[in-house]
């Protein structure tokens, strides 16, 4: 038994004709047409996030950006969490006064 309704996708020609991508899956006979335009943000994209990134890091560093080390990523996270501290504890003077 074939089915009823299906979704495919195709193209239109200038003239008004469609040209399906595959021929569809329904017995032959009158059939309801619905179109509508596929957007590229529709579409899959050419690369994954992960790709995405890496391709992006890789551009920047044949540009000539440095990347931090892991000693200096170390080193700034401990600089920002001293100066939280800094930060509470000046807040706690003025809780004092």
């Amino acid at each position: 038994m074939s089915p009823t309704s299906v979704e495919m996708e195709g193209t239109l020609r200038p003239d008004g004709t469609v040209v399906l991508d595959e021929p569809p899956a329904l017995s032959p006979g009158r059939v309801k047409v619905v179109l509508q335009a596929v957007s590229a943000l529709g579409t899959q994209p050419a690369e994954n996030l992960l790709d995405f990134v890496r391709r992006v890091r890789q551009e920047s560093a044949a540009r000539g950006h440095r990347f931090m080390t892991d000693e200096e990523v170390a080193t700034w996270v401990e600089e920002l969490r001293a100066e939280d501290d800094r930060i509470e504890q000046a807040y706690r003077q003025t809780q004092g006064d």
